[in-house]
């Protein structure tokens, strides 16, 4: 077809409704666009346990981006090769060794869909799925951690995620890359590799499927859609998007729960 597209959505604040649902008129709409020839993909700072059953309610075929571009696979076709970016092992070591140490309450790192959570406790939380895990370890990273993870979620104390990021930037800047999480999480803070995000992931789907930038439309909400918002052709913020986001994207379609992305692509991908 003329005129293909990769369309790009991240997950939660985007494409769902809520934390368990896809939004009914966006899930019809990113079908109706794959049906058309487009190429659909999630971006997702989720992990994979926790985004396939989106994937397949959608009914996809293309590669799946979860952890923020960290993990970049096809449950669809073997013959894709997995794209990982990992932190090395004694890299985590070092760092929970460290002061670090006197300001989180819990940390939580993931290889694929395994995960090694450092204190077993009730700060364990629902979106981490571990019923689903491959596996799941608990203790001190330097006696569980058998692979180099794709990343790592601190909760730090509250008040203290300022003072933890600023410790990270400052002594593993050239390694990692970290963010803490909007609203109520706030104390929640993400570290992935320092080449780590959304956009050198789509960069590498686009190569993929030979598409150029320019025809790349992006959906998002969050600081971690930044780096994709202002990679694609089309970076569209939702409504309900930071305005940090806002500002970076090339255009603002409805909120989430008014079904933004399928609002966009009724109004200018979609055939009639």
């Amino acid at each position: 077809m003329e005129n293909k597209k990769l369309i790009v959505t991240d997950l939660d604040g985007t494409a769902l409704q809520s934390w368990e649902s896809l939004d009914p008129k966006t899930k019809e709409a990113l079908m109706k666009a794959k049906e058309e020839g487009h190429i659909v993909v999630i971006a997702t700072g989720r992990p994979a346990r926790a985004s396939l059953h989106f994937y397949k309610e959608l009914g996809l075929d293309t590669p799946i981006i979860n952890f923020n571009g960290a993990y970049i696979h096809h449950p669809e076709d073997d013959s894709f090769e997995d794209i990982l970016a990992q932190i090395p092992t004694e890299v985590i070591i070092t760092l929970f060794d460290s002061e670090l140490q006197n300001y989180i309450v819990n940390a939580f790192c993931e290889y694929k869909d395994h995960l090694y959570v450092l204190h077993q406790g009730d700060t364990i939380r629902d979106w981490f799925h571990i019923d689903t895990c491959t596996s799941v370890k608990f203790g001190p990273f330097k006696e569980t951690l058998d692979e180099h993870p794709n990343g790592f979620l601190l909760e730090t104390k509250k008040g203290m995620a300022e003072e933890v990021m600023a410790f990270l930037r400052e002594h593993y800047s050239d390694i990692i890359t970290c963010r803490n999480w909007d609203g109520d999480n706030d104390n929640i803070i993400e570290v992935f590799k320092s080449d780590t995000n959304k956009a050198t992931a789509i960069e590498k789907l686009a190569k993929y499927y030979n598409i150029e930038p320019k025809d790349i439309i992006a959906f998002g909400d969050g600081d971690n859609d930044i780096e994709m918002l202002m990679y694609a052709g089309v970076g569209v913020a939702m409504d309900n998007a930071i305005d940090k986001l806002k500002e970076a994207a090339n255009t603002t379609t409805k909120s989430n729960k008014e079904s933004g992305v399928a609002h966009y692509l009724e109004q200018y991908i979609l055939t009639k």
